[in-house]
């Protein structure tokens, strides 16, 4: 694309930290018209989830208190990148972190960024293959418990609107595709 449909004229910054910034952007489109500070939250670090997936293909799901909605939910492991860490080490850390479980290997499904029209926010995602628990949940401060779920009982869970985290679903999805061989693994960023 030689030139982007919608260009950016001024950015202000309303805040900025090392976990998130949000900006007010003046933004010039196709037409000619101009949208006067559109708000845009700027994630400077991405995200990693795991689908970790046991040998009789039970996966783990971590029980995780969200206080900015109130909830307790049934998740993925995940979390963010560190600096200077690679997307599939970060996986592997989190996984251990919220689950101590350890997975044989790897397989990256891809990347998405769950609020395009507000937010830079990118998750990526993978399936931990032949993982066990080892350990014990080493990140206490964030995850209250772990357990095992057969694919049948997170569908489930899905049909009843009880697992509700868009990276959670997104993972479950894509590693589900990938089983059944509807997509393929993608390179790694």
């Amino acid at each position: 694309m030689s030139q982007r449909p919608w260009q950016v004229l001024r950015r202000h910054t309303l805040h900025q930290s090392d976990w998130v910034s949000l900006h007010q952007d003046d933004v010039q489109l196709p037409d000619g018209s101009v949208i006067v500070g559109h708000h845009v939250v700027d994630y400077p670090r991405p995200a990693v989830g795991v689908v970790a997936v046991r040998a009789d293909g039970a996966i783990m799901l971590v029980e995780h208190y969200r206080f900015i909605v109130d909830r307790t939910h049934w998740e993925v492991p995940a979390g963010r990148v560190d600096p200077d860490e690679d997307h599939a080490t970060a996986a592997a850390r989190e996984l251990w972190e919220e689950s101590g479980c350890v997975a044989d290997h790897y397989t990256y499904l891809g990347e998405y960024h769950p609020a395009n029209g507000s937010s830079n926010q990118t998750f990526h995602v993978y399936i931990g293959h032949d993982a066990n628990q080892t350990g014990v949940i080493s990140d206490t401060n964030e995850i209250m418990s772990a357990r095992w779920v057969m694919p049948s009982e997170i569908w489930d869970l899905i049909g009843q609107n009880a697992i509700r985290d868009g990276l959670t679903l997104t993972a479950v999805l894509w590693a589900d595709a990938y089983q059944r061989g509807i997509i393929a693994p993608r390179s790694t960023p």
